[in-house]
């Protein structure tokens, strides 16, 4: 399971992996998601001009990611401004700096640090007032404002099945990669209210949970 194994060179495509590696795609880099929650921040902030990419530049997966928000921006009217992150000890600078940037809204890009301080990004972002989405629910869960993304344990779930048909013979060749099916939206109502942020009715509507 990673997020663009076609980018990450592990398979020669989905549809034919060509070699001893197959699994699931959890949809990052060019071909997944980081376009779509630009379009959520925005649809959740509907005066947002500037949003932030908070990303690890040693992920090659989170630069493509990069590429992904800026080309989804400009017809949205907006403008996406990277802040690189890749130590655990630079979170509350780096959310320190969007603060002081004075950007409308971030996305967090899904890799380390983020990944492994969920709880403290997520509290870090409140303390500095910034409303974020990530693919990461940890982080929605403990101070970001939204979460869109694949479901971790519904994911987990598909690798047993890889595992069950290689064990019984079957070649990782000739198992197409699977892309994570079930994907979520989780909406934050004490950081909204906390921020002072009234949230559309459609966002509202479209959300699978919303922590009250």
């Amino acid at each position: 399971m990673t997020g663009d194994p076609v980018g990450a060179s592990f398979v020669a495509s989905l549809a034919r992996p060509g070699g001893n590696i197959t699994g699931v795609s959890m949809m990052q880099g060019l071909e997944g998601l980081a376009g779509k929650r630009v379009e959520l921040l925005k649809d959740a902030l509907p005066k947002a001009t500037r949003i932030g990419l908070v990303f690890n530049p040693g992920s090659p997966t989170n630069v493509r990611s990069v590429a992904q928000s800026e080309e989804v921006a400009g017809p949205l009217g907006l403008v996406i401004r990277p802040f690189p992150v890749q130590r655990g000890d630079d979170l509350e600078a780096a959310i320190n700096a969007v603060a002081r940037e004075g950007v409308d809204g971030v996305d967090i890009e899904p890799a380390h640090p983020f990944t492994s301080y969920p709880r403290e990004t997520g509290e870090l972002l409140l303390k500095y007032r910034v409303p974020a989405i990530s693919e990461v629910r940890g982080i929605a869960e403990s101070g970001g404002l939204l979460s869109y993304g694949p479901n971790l344990f519904d994911a987990m779930r598909r690798l047993a099945y890889f595992v069950d048909r290689i064990l019984k013979g079957t070649k990782p060749a000739d198992l197409p990669v699977e892309q994570a099916t079930k994907l979520e939206l989780i909406v934050n109502m004490k950081t909204a209210g906390a921020l002072g942020l009234t949230i559309p009715p459609l966002i509202l509507a479209r959300a699978d949970e919303v922590i009250e």
